[in-house]
Parts: structure tokens; C-alpha cells; sequence
């Protein structure tokens, strides 16, 4: 009769035990759990982040609240607060790095088309992961990766997860005033303390937000090494709102053509990709001081993005010649 009694008052504890495990079981499955670290361990940079390196390979990783990207020698960070919007695209590009660049030398000087097959095999399609965000200032920064294939979009996601925002639409920028009539010219040389580019627009184009990006990006940097002004800003920079003689530097894609590289190393003759625009330079009243229709290309080597370098080269030459 002992053993029964005993029975009948450790019986309810055991079974109060075990309720309360498993609704401790149930609480942890429904609780919020630490997102798990996204990586991507052979990402390369193209541009935008100030520490790195373009070009630069290395670890693409979200972690303690921001999008972090380091090579072994340098590192840069995206705070995810930051972020104002994210997208992703594809490109084919030239695989292998240094090496595969140093192929395309030795295609040159071989026989007959061996050296074009040789840069044909050395294809590799990428995705592409561009993040626009902004500094302390408010000033518009954009950082693109090459991602492998099948990345991108789950890196896209986890950062929203993370709490960027989306806030920009690909191809979209705040309201303007419209840019002047395109090939105006200043008679005499202008001058000005500052010069604040503004994000490329469009005129209804169907342009990837990586070209977009990345001719903004290549602007700042071109017109910054260009020495033909003491201060450049970049879009949404409050620090340029008090310069009485600060100019705007407007970019509107007018036309774009995706080509292929595989085509232009093949062929020679084939393929190009081209970015047609209107770059104006305006004065703080909205007036346009000069203004010209401008077409960049890229031929033969590099990956379509390249075109993006030669449509700043091209700007910054008509900003020398005005300023």
C-alpha cells in the first residue's frame, strides 16, 4: 500500500515535468531565432566600398548587423540599417582573375582562332548583388559584388530579413527639373567650388540597376581624381546645401544596348554594349549651363559593366572642358 501511495503523489510531479518541458519545447520553436550568418566565400568586389580594392576577391557575409566584405588584407562594412534598397542581376564574365585576364594577352598572340576558343572556355556566368545605401550625411553610396550563380537573391532576401530597406524602384529617382536641351555648350570657361552628382536618371529606358550604379560610382570617383573641383559630393550629401556656387552634375540614360562579350572576343565586330546618355551640368537656380548627348561603349575586352567606365571617362572630359 506504501508503494501505491507513493506512486499516486510522484506520478503528478512527473507528469508536471514533463508539460512543462515539452511547453518549453513549443516556446523555443515559436520564439524568434537568431538568423543564422550568410556567406558567400568567393564573391568579388567591382566598386564602391573605400577600403577595398576593386576587383579585389573575398568573403561576402551578413553578420552582426551589417553586410560585411573582406579579402584577408582589407575589409569594408554596410551597415544594414543603412541599406535603402537591394537588387540583383547576371552578367558573363571573364573567370579566373589576374590569370584569366593574363589569358586574354596570350589570346592575342595565338595562331588563328586557338586563342579566342581558349577565352571562350574561360566563360563564367555570375550574379550580380548591388546595394544602394547612405552614410551619416545622407549622401546616396552604392557597393556591387559578382556573386556565383544562384546567390544573389538569397542574399537579397536575408539582408530585407535583416531590416534593409527597399525603398528605391529599379530605374526610378526622385523628381527633377528637366534636363536642358543636349548638345549646349558654355562659351567661356566656368567655374564653381562644387560639384554634387546626382544618381543617374532615366528616360524610360530598361536599364539593370548594376549600370546605373556603377556609372554613378565611377562619376564620383572620376570627377574626385580629376582635380577640376576642391569639393565633389555625392547625391543626398547635406553638406553641400549651404555652397552658393555648387553645380549638379545630372546623368539621363537615353539608350542601352546589352551586348555580349563572348560575341566582341570572338568576332570583333560583334556584341559591343552601349550606354547612350544626356549629361548636364546645372547651376543651383536649376538653369542648365551645358549639356551634351554622350555615348559610351565597350568593344572588344571586358565584361559588359565595363561600359560604365568609358561614359564617366566621357563626362569627365566635357567637365574639364567647360570648367
Amino acid at each position: 500500500m506504501v508503494g501505491l501511495a507513493s506512486l499516486e503523489i510522484v506520478n503528478p510531479f512527473i507528469l508536471t515535468l514533463i508539460g512543462l518541458a515539452a511547453a518549453g519545447s513549443v516556446w523555443a520553436q515559436l520564439s524568434p531565432q537568431p538568423a543564422a550568418t550568410v556567406a558567400v566565400p568567393n564573391a568579388r568586389h567591382v566598386i564602391g566600398l573605400d577600403n577595398v580594392k576593386q576587383d579585389a576577391a573575398g568573403k561576402l557575409a551578413i553578420q552582426d548587423g551589417a553586410l560585411q566584405f573582406d579579402t584577408g588584407q582589407s575589409e569594408g562594412k554596410v551597415p544594414i540599417a543603412s541599406v535603402d534598397d537591394v537588387f540583383t542581376g547576371t552578367e558573363t564574365t571573364q573567370s579566373g582573375g589576374k590569370t584569366g585576364r593574363n589569358v586574354k594577352i596570350v589570346a592575342l598572340a595565338a595562331p588563328y582562332y586557338s586563342g579566342k576558343l581558349l577565352t571562350l572556355f574561360m566563360r563564367t556566368k555570375v550574379d550580380i548583388l548591388t546595394v544602394a545605401f547612405h552614410d551619416a550625411d545622407g549622401a546616396l553610396e552604392s557597393a556591387i559584388f559578382e556573386v556565383p550563380v544562384g546567390q544573389a537573391a538569397p542574399m537579397r532576401t536575408q539582408l530585407i530579413q535583416a531590416g534593409a530597406q527597399t525603398l528605391l524602384a529599379a530605374g526610378s529617382t526622385p523628381p527633377t527639373a528637366a534636363i536642358g536641351s543636349a548638345q549646349s555648350a558654355a562659351k567661356a570657361k566656368l567655374s564653381a567650388s562644387a560639384i554634387q552628382i546626382a544618381m543617374v536618371e532615366t528616360s524610360g529606358v530598361q536599364i539593370p540597376a548594376e549600370f546605373r550604379f556603377a556609372v554613378y560610382e565611377r562619376l564620383v570617383e572620376r570627377v574626385r581624381a580629376s582635380g577640376a573641383f576642391p569639393k565633389v559630393y555625392r547625391a543626398g550629401d547635406r553638406a553641400a546645401a549651404g555652397i552658393s556656387d555648387l553645380v549638379t552634375l545630372r546623368t539621363q540614360v537615353d539608350a542601352f544596348k546589352e551586348g555580349s562579350q563572348t560575341k566582341r572576343e570572338l568576332t570583333t565586330v560583334a556584341g559591343a554594349t552601349k550606354v547612350g546618355v544626356t549629361a548636364a551640368v546645372t547651376a543651383r537656380d536649376g538653369h542648365t549651363l551645358v549639356a551634351q548627348n554622350i555615348t559610351g561603349q565597350v568593344h572588344y575586352f571586358g565584361d559588359n559593366l565595363g561600359v560604365t567606365n568609358d561614359v564617366a571617362k566621357r563626362i569627365v572630359k566635357l567637365l574639364r572642358q567647360t570648367f
